[in-house]
């Protein structure tokens, strides 16, 4: 099995890391799921599941509120942070008809997800009828039982990574789309997009082909034709599997987001933690209305790092594990 097929490649690849500084790494089963142990040549210790890695510079306290989207967004509202509008729906707070309705009429469109899940599990988007709604709630139900009914506010997302007090990366999720050039149809731009995909050699990421897994069968058979430089998005995935690109932007986002995003880190007091933001322009200064806090994540998977399109990786593994290193041997 490639790395990038395997659910426990962030400890593999920080694995090696470690092992690299003297580290001895060991591993015991414990009601099925794989526990391991890095041991420093001092004899310093850090236990954690291979398929979860919990950091140990970040609390407990910060990764519970990183773990639940309603805690999560609590704190954020009260450090002066743009949230999309929340309803939470829970066995004590169930959503009326009339609420329902309330919704679809103020906002054009909605999303559905569980409280506490990550990896898009249980994740519904474009939200446009009461059905629909209904039923995402029962899907995100199956996941946890407090359930977000969220505002889907339009832009793109933009994962801010903080390692120590700093942003270190921005890894831009752009959604699936082509651009047109006014001679070719959506279904030779998606061919050729997928032509590029096959070009794409990562270690860790594969880039899947445009199919009707992913995107709509009308859209790879459309003879319709994109005016110069017309953009067609065409899903609203920000995960590589379905179809997203990843970039890191660093360099080009605005500065006001990175200043955002360190100073509510700091009162988070995280370590290492990963901020999504959804941004309607990343290279333009920070608004009330233009950006949206979305999610913190204290075990985002390290290979995405390793995966941006344009070849601008941002070496995560040898300086998360320094960092680590460092914590295990402060007095």
């Amino acid at each position: 099995m490639y790395i990038k097929d395997d659910a426990f490649a962030s400890y593999k690849l920080l694995r090696s890391e470690f092992e690299k500084m003297g580290y001895s790494v060991s591993e015991v089963v414990i009601n099925d799921r794989r526990v391991v142990l890095f041991t420093s040549p001092t004899g310093r210790e850090w236990k954690t599941f291979a398929s979860h890695l919990s950091y140990p510079i970040n609390s407990l306290e910060v990764m519970q509120i990183s773990a639940n989207k309603e805690v999560a967004y609590e704190f954020v509202q009260k450090a002066g942070i743009s949230t999309p509008y929340t309803y939470y729906v829970s066995e004590s707070n169930e959503i009326k008809n009339d609420e329902i309705e309330g919704f679809l009429e103020r906002y054009d469109k909605l999303i559905v997800k569980p409280a506490n899940a990550s990896l898009s599990k249980g994740l519904t988007l474009n939200i446009q009828s009461a059905d629909v709604l209904r039923d995402a709630i029962v899907r995100a139900r199956a996941v946890a039982p407090t359930v977000l009914v969220q505002e889907q506010v339009e832009g793109e997302e933009v994962r801010f990574v903080v390692l120590d007090g700093k942003v270190v990366a921005a890894l831009l999720r752009r959604t699936p789309r082509v651009t047109g050039d006014g001679i070719a149809t959506v279904a030779q731009l998606i061919e050729r997009e997928n032509t590029k995909r096959q070009d794409l050699r990562f270690a860790y990421i594969t880039y899947p082909q445009l199919t009707d897994s992913i995107i709509s069968d009308s859209l790879i058979t459309s003879s319709a034709v994109l005016a110069e430089g017309e953009i067609l998005e065409l899903n609203r995935a920000t995960m590589i599997k379905n179809g997203c690109s990843v970039y890191d932007v660093l360099e080009s986002v605005d500065s006001t987001y990175v200043a955002t995003v360190e100073a509510l880190v700091a009162k988070l007091e995280a370590k290492f933690v990963v901020t999504d933001v959804f941004l309607k322009d990343f290279t333009q200064p920070q608004k009330d209305n233009n950006y949206w806090f979305i999610e913190f994540n204290t075990s985002p998977v390290l290979k995405l790092f390793y995966g941006c399109r344009d070849g601008n990786m941002f070496d995560i593994v040898p300086r998360l594990a320094a960092s680590i290193d460092t914590w295990l041997h402060a007095e």
